[in-house]
């Protein structure tokens, strides 16, 4: 993902308009458009102003997706998610722990645990048990 993408991914994630960015950053609304086409190199002070308006890190802003190691992602991902209403956070850690929980059960079904597969696939017989003696 490019300079360009960032810039429009965080302006969207914010609801915002490139006029509205225009507003927060001071930037002219021609050179937010050719930012998010990738036309031209902007100035620090440009990166400077986007990254104060939209509370974001350099590597939010700057960070290509395409390239950059699944750690940084999710990293930045979590970054965007914190910027989200408290329900909304919920919903969020309900949705990954659910999921890490279901990846813990599938850990525990993988081949690495095969005796414990074999176990529950092929139960040993069943001894039955035995009446207390006294009950009939």
């Amino acid at each position: 993902m490019s300079l360009g993408k960032n810039i429009r991914r965080l302006r969207q994630d914010q609801g915002w308009t490139q006029v509205q960015l225009s507003e927060r950053t001071g930037i002219r609304i021609g050179h937010i458009s050719k930012l998010e086409k990738d036309d031209g190199d902007p100035k620090l002070s440009t990166l400077y102003k986007l990254m104060e308006a939209f509370g974001c890190s350099p590597d939010a802003l700057l960070m290509d997706l395409d390239k950059a190691p699944m750690d940084a992602i999710l990293k930045q991902t979590l970054e965007r998610a914190l910027k989200l209403p408290e329900a909304n956070k919920a919903a969020i850690i309900e949705v990954v722990d659910g999921y890490i929980r279901a990846c813990g059960v599938e850990q525990a079904f993988s081949d690495q645990n095969r005796t414990w597969i074999s176990i529950w696939k092929n139960p040993p017989e069943r001894v039955p048990m035995r009446e207390p003696e006294g009950r009939q």
